[in-house]
């Protein structure tokens, strides 16, 4: 796979990432090491269940429901929140009930290519609406001139870390009552951003709106993509995306859910989300010092970036591929740009790479040292002519 072709879907580009050898610096996934207390609780889990024939699957529900409101903010009502194995799932679920919605459905650009794939193959027509125009302030003018049925947005964004404040959150759901769209909200990033913990479905509740929010522990608990998407959905819409939910799987697995409650039920210091979002700090500044960036925010109580949007310039395809010769993988940008044609020589994000922030320390400084490698491998020949 050469790192100037665009026919690849990001996740495409991420797949040889996994291979052994390599340095995974491409997919987003929370690939960071656990504490040792955390290690010590998943083992004592996983004996316990696997040692009880009684066990109690709605039990172990309430358990995950209730420690995942701990960190965003938000309460997942059985009647009205779906446990699925991944955000791509609950979108899909989301995308399959648009189906009945008049109009286009708006889709946030840049934003990973998946999300929009989602949706188009579910033959829905797609509007791109550039990240400037919602986030972090609401043009709520320009969306009106849309005539949007839905309208889908990814907050915090990924790749960029754009994201959506208390009050720009409010305006959106007011305008989304007010004009009677329906929307949809990627919150798969949330655990880093405090500003976001925040009860966005009882608020569109509040108020009329038609909305539908997807978080995803994958983003920041580090499980070997052990992991759950919830969809979680105002009264109005929740029967009927329930039903599509059920038609795609009975349940998640108890285990998953006990594992990923038992993680998520220390929201201290020393819990995984803080520690989460330490890491991604360490290696920010790590990566901000190696490379002469600010990628901000200094703020600790602000949001957290996981992955780091990087500007290579006109060589980037050949910095990608350096890399990939040195054994490290990074994600090319181009497809972030979904609505862009892959021929596009224009495409913003053909001068740009992606790198997740949440791996161990030695290992993202590793990949680091290889990147800084490769740039200067490609522009020492320039410098010589």
């Amino acid at each position: 796979m050469k790192a100037d072709s665009s026919a690849y879907s990001l996740t495409e580009h991420e797949w040889p990432a996994l291979a052994a050898g390599t340095i995974n610096l491409a997919d987003a996934h929370a690939r960071h090491s656990l504490s040792s207390d955390s290690v010590r609780r998943i083992s004592e889990v996983t004996q316990n269940l696997l040692a009880d024939s009684g066990s109690d699957y709605f039990e172990a529900e309430t358990w995950f429901r209730e420690a995942l409101t701990l960190h965003t903010g938000q309460h997942y009502p059985v009647r009205s929140s779906y446990l699925t194995y991944s955000a791509s799932i609950a979108l899909d679920v989301i995308a399959k009930y648009l189906r009945s919605v008049r109009g286009p459905i708006g889709m946030l650009t840049p934003t990973f290519d998946s999300v929009p794939a989602l949706f188009g193959r579910s033959g829905l027509d797609l509007v791109p609406v550039p990240e400037d125009r919602i986030l972090p302030n609401c043009d709520t003018g320009f969306l009106d001139s849309l005539e949007l049925g839905a309208l889908v947005v990814v907050a915090p964004n990924n790749p960029t870390g754009a994201v959506l404040t208390p009050d720009q959150a409010s305006a959106l759901l007011e305008w989304s009552a007010r004009h009677d769209v329906l929307l949809v909200l990627d919150a798969s990033f949330r655990m880093f951003d405090p500003m976001l913990k925040l009860d966005l479905v009882e608020m569109a509740n509040g108020i009329g709106a038609d909305v539908t929010t997807v978080d995803d522990t994958g983003k920041t608990i580090p499980l070997h993509d052990t992991k759950v998407g919830v969809l979680t959905a105002t009264r109005a819409l929740a029967r009927d995306l329930g039903s599509i939910c059920t038609d795609v799987l009975l349940n998640v697995s108890e285990l998953n859910i006990r594992m990923l409650a038992a993680l998520l039920e220390d929201d201290g210091p020393h819990g995984e989300a803080a520690r989460a979002r330490a890491v991604a700090a360490a290696n920010q500044k790590h990566l901000e010092q190696r490379f002469g960036l600010t990628l901000g925010p200094p703020d600790e109580q602000a949001f957290q970036r996981s992955v780091a949007w990087l500007h290579m310039g006109a060589d980037r395809d050949a910095v990608v591929d350096a890399c990939r010769a040195r054994s490290v993988q990074v994600l090319p940008g181009d497809r972030f740009y979904w609505d862009r044609d892959r021929d596009d020589t224009d495409n913003p994000g053909s001068q740009w790479i992606r790198v997740p922030l949440l791996r161990d320390k030695d290992l993202f400084n590793r990949g680091l040292e290889a990147l800084d490698s490769a740039r200067r491998s490609v522009e020492a020949p320039r410098e010589t002519v």
